[in-house]
């Protein structure tokens, strides 16, 4: 049960597996339209959809966090 916004930041990670998505890169997908938005905005949703994959999948978190970067996808 994700958000809009949650699953086009996920589907944007899983189409591409092992690339890194800055926070402003998902800030312009997830948010095109809204320039008031920050880019922290992006680390509540990553943690809202990994609760939610969780409560699913135990112990499974395919999103990877790239300190100082931002986000990818590993398919692992």
């Amino acid at each position: 049960d994700l958000t809009r916004r949650e699953f086009e930041l996920l589907a944007t990670l899983f189409k591409r597996p092992g690339r890194v998505f800055s926070r402003d890169q998902l800030l312009e997908i997830a948010f095109p339209d809204d320039s008031d938005v920050f880019d922290r905005t992006i680390d509540s949703h990553i943690k809202n959809i990994r609760t939610k994959i969780r409560k699913r999948v135990t112990d499974f978190d395919p999103i990877r966090s790239v300190y100082g970067v931002g986000y990818s996808y590993e398919e692992n």
